[in-house]
């Protein structure tokens, strides 16, 4: 009896062997997501190989920061199969346009082929792209801007012309409140007008995980005073999100926040998507004195794209 049982056991292994692998081929055929749950004893490396993938690819596509910290139990979600194809720009395209099309990002698009800035692409130019197969990627909405604040954003008038660029920036410390902020620009930076920033975004510790702060400098449409210039300040609307992204990402609700708040000022203000800068980019373009701001592990074109 014991000996039938053992028998009927291995045939059901054996038989659940050979039916997950095709339930997950025929989802991923399907242009369903398929999953695989981390089980005692396995990596990355190994999972990844099991589908024909490279571990970083892996790991990118399920938001793994280190790919030797996995937890058993967690499910991982198996991107698609892809296929990979050469395109020649054309007049009039952007990486944004080409994205759409071949449904994958512009971000992806620019890390593939080594492009440091997205306007610098010329006609004839030629692309390595790769695209998705069972459809277009899910984007993440933006936050909605809650309507208290989203009538502070829209209160002000805002004279024609009035913004010519968007520079965002990091506390540098993920500590900050606005209150301790706005201390230390009035207080030891002795700016009259005190806190630098249009917009703060916090980041959940002495400030509300993705919440807009409206500043002062934006509704009295002020110039600002997070840059190296004078004239600069009078025509950039200043963005900072609290934390230090030379240590740390910033968390998924800031970056939905700083994408809904481009949004809505590139809307009020007529400014151009190739006018939106990180601190570091907008010193660098200017020939001002160099900064780190907001840090390497923040990516301004990937938060705005996806």
């Amino acid at each position: 009896m014991l000996t039938t049982l053992a028998k009927g056991k291995r045939q059901t292994s054996r038989i659940l062997a050979i039916a997950v692998p095709a339930a997950l081929w025929l989802g991923q055929m399907l242009g369903q997501a398929a999953t695989h749950t981390i089980q005692r004893g396995e990596t990355l490396g190994v999972i990844a190989k099991k589908y024909g993938l490279s571990a970083s690819a892996l790991a990118a596509h399920n938001g793994i920061a280190n790919p030797n910290k996995v937890k058993i139990g967690r499910k991982l979600i198996i991107p698609a199969k892809t296929e990979t194809l050469t395109y020649t720009i054309r007049k009039g395209d952007t990486l944004s346009t080409i994205a759409n099309k071949y449904k994958t990002t512009a971000a992806a698009i620019a890390k593939a082929n080594g492009i440091k800035n997205p306007n610098t692409i010329k006609p004839g130019q030629k692309l390595k792209i790769t695209k998705g197969t069972t459809g277009k990627p899910t984007k993440a909405k933006p936050a909605a801007i809650a309507s208290s604040t989203l009538r502070e954003i829209n209160r002000p008038r805002i004279r024609r012309n009035r913004w010519k660029h968007i520079v965002v920036h990091h506390s540098a410390d993920s500590n900050n409140s606005i209150r301790g902020m706005e201390h230390y620009h009035r207080r030891d930076r002795r700016m009259e007008n005190g806190l630098a920033y249009h917009f703060v975004i916090g980041n959940g510790v002495n400030t509300t995980d993705g919440k807009i702060y409206v500043c002062d400098r934006w509704k009295r449409q002020i110039q600002g005073g997070h840059i190296g210039s004078a004239a600069l300040n009078e025509i950039a609307i200043g963005i900072c999100l609290v934390g230090n992204f030379e240590k740390t990402l910033p968390t998924a609700k800031q970056k939905s926040s700083l994408k809904a708040l481009v949004s809505r000022l590139r809307s009020r203000t007529g400014i151009p998507y190739n006018r939106i800068y990180t601190h570091r980019q907008f010193h660098h373009h200017k020939e001002l004195k160099s900064t780190i701001c907001p840090g390497r592990r923040f990516n301004l074109r990937s938060i705005l794209s996806t």
